[in-house]
């Protein structure tokens, strides 16, 4: 299983089903919350004796920016973000929030972003 469709499986349960790589569809004008948007932000070879492994190997840091009409909300579900990422299949670790968590008064929507480094080299 690929990490994007570990990925999508651990975090759609927890905003019904809206979970969207790299951007929110464009359809409706204003995202359906809470939704929960992630990016592959780096991939690293991980060689070893043998060589590089290649991109079944490389590990990977993954931004997940979750999305709510309310503060609270945002709170809660970084929470739940965590314990999912953190419990994949793919050895994968918390590295921290990006600290500043915005509101987009445009969209009356909270964020806030998380990173994860995923090790797929150690499965």
């Amino acid at each position: 299983m690929s990490l994007e469709t570990e990925i999508f499986a651990a975090l759609s349960p927890l905003v019904a089903g809206r979970v969207h790589a790299v951007v929110f569809p464009q359809q409706p004008t204003t995202p359906i919350t809470p939704a929960i948007v992630f990016t592959f932000i780096s991939d690293t070879p991980s060689p070893d004796i043998c060589g590089d492994g290649g991109p079944a190997t490389s590990d990977q840091r993954t931004q997940v920016d979750v999305y709510s009409t309310t503060f609270d909300g945002v709170r809660a579900l970084r929470l739940q973000i965590i314990a999912a990422m953190t419990g994949l299949a793919t050895p994968t670790l918390w590295s921290g929030d990006n600290g500043a968590e915005p509101y987009f008064p445009d969209l009356k929507l909270h964020r806030c972003s998380m990173d994860f480094t995923s090790y797929p080299s150690s499965s």
